[in-house]
């Protein structure tokens, strides 16, 4: 069988294969501002721009360059859809917190998109809609009891049956489909670059490969130590999610209460004429409902992004490239041609109760534990922890809440790949 993988694959970005370096981060900062940001991915330079459209002085650090990090390594939704499912919340916080988060969902994404209006941003953004097919009958009911919580809380959402999911999906392996008509699709190492100029263009300060050692209290303020330089601010934000190191002891204790999950993407080669019809009759992107979803979307106008199997340990780049290409393949029959051109790793950081935070340790400002919702969230809630800041929230956002404790932790990362295994059985044998 002639391997799926084109000759001239590759394991680096799609995103970033013809993207010139950022290397734009002007005059050095300062030693003395208000606010200090770790972190220069979507939360750390959201925040940065709207601190600095409000005359505040900011610097934001990244131990990386700008554009290398996971902000530019993901499959590019800006969707309304939170990685927990609305039952997960609504047992864990009730369902008046579950409609919350599913409410301010949405908000996010609107956020994002008027920001890239906003901004003018170049980022291929589409809002066409998201397709969400039921893996099995049994979840094909749960998302038709949750469509009122699902209407008032995303706005325009309708649902197929089986016999009419071809309408949406260029497959027969599902059990209907929930169509939210809002979602969207973009660039995302393009709007990480356009943000990171927003937040220049406001005032910010940003300094790449300037990793940050040591954050402490010292006369009414902050002391952070970076590039082994020391600067003064009365506020610091910590916006490292998934790249959360152990650098200073606060960060210490906030990468305890997250799971470092490896993510992976692929892109196909250019597609034949017709193929994307077939497979995405919409043009919609697509996920499942298993609990590690399974997620495509077309990527321009030739070819498709893919992402799944996230936390699974399935051997180099190229043996994960074949085993999340043949997920699609086998129940997309259009794709039986195609070919993957690239496939690459990312991380995000998944929390225990598998939705955003934002909140305070010690003094010092936080947003972790994107759960693999990072474009939206990530971009909205840095900029709902900059007006925190700001004293000019109008009210708390439903993810301000204190990022709990895991249990069991470190053990919850090394027995991870067992752990996905374990929810990829429960999906299947509790269909």
């Amino acid at each position: 069988m002639t391997d799926v993988l084109s000759p001239q694959f590759s394991t680096q970005p799609y995103w970033t294969e013809a993207l010139p370096p950022f290397g734009e981060t002007g005059a050095a900062p300062p030693e003395q501002v208000d606010v200090i940001i770790v972190g220069a991915g979507y939360a750390g330079l959201s925040a940065a721009r709207t601190l600095a459209r409000q005359s505040r002085s900011v610097i934001a650090f990244d131990a990386v360059r700008i554009g290398e990090g996971a902000s530019s390594r993901s499959a590019g939704s800006l969707g309304n859809v939170p990685k927990a499912k609305l039952a997960q919340i609504n047992a864990r916080y009730g369902e008046a917190v579950g409609r919350e988060i599913y409410r301010e969902a949405r908000i996010a994404r609107e956020f994002v998109e008027q920001l890239i209006r906003d901004e003018g941003i170049d980022c291929d953004l589409q809002t066409r809609g998201r397709v969400v097919a039921a893996h099995s009958a049994k979840a094909f009911a749960k998302l038709q009891a949750a469509l009122p919580t699902f209407r008032d809380t995303m706005g325009s959402v309708e649902i197929l049956s089986p016999d009419r999911q071809r309408e949406e999906i260029g497959s027969d392996a599902f059990h209907g489909v929930l169509v939210v008509n809002s979602s969207a699709t973009l660039q995302p190492a393009m709007l990480h670059h356009g943000l990171a100029r927003a937040a220049i263009r406001a005032g910010a300060h940003l300094a790449e490969q300037c990793r940050v050692t040591d954050i402490r209290r010292s006369s009414g303020a902050f002391e952070v130590t970076a590039g082994g330089k020391a600067y003064r601010a009365a506020h610091v934000i910590i916006a490292t999610n998934a790249e959360t190191g152990r650098d200073t002891a606060v960060m210490r204790r906030l990468r305890r209460r997250l799971t470092i999950v490896p993510a992976f993407a692929l892109t196909t080669e250019e597609l034949a004429p017709g193929v994307m019809e077939r497979v995405l009759p919409k043009g919609r992107s697509f996920s499942d409902t298993f609990q590690i979803l399974h997620y495509m979307a077309p990527a321009g106008e030739r070819r498709l992004v893919m992402s799944g199997r996230a936390g699974r340990s399935d051997g180099d780049l190229h043996t994960k490239a074949r085993r999340l290409f043949s997920y699609f393949r086998n129940r997309f029959p259009a794709l039986a041609e195609t070919r993957v051109s690239h496939c690459w790793t990312g991380t995000f950081a998944l929390s225990d109760d598998w939705i955003p935070h934002i909140g305070v340790e010690e003094g010092v400002h936080y947003m972790l534990g994107c759960c693999g919702v990072g474009v939206p969230m990530s971009t909205y809630l840095g900029h709902r922890i900059a007006l925190k800041i700001l004293g000019q929230q109008e009210q708390a956002s439903a993810y301000d809440r204190p990022l709990p404790a895991i249990p069991y932790w470190p053990a919850n990362n090394l027995f991870l790949p067992a752990a996905v295994r374990a929810l990829s059985l429960r999906d299947r044998l509790f269909r």
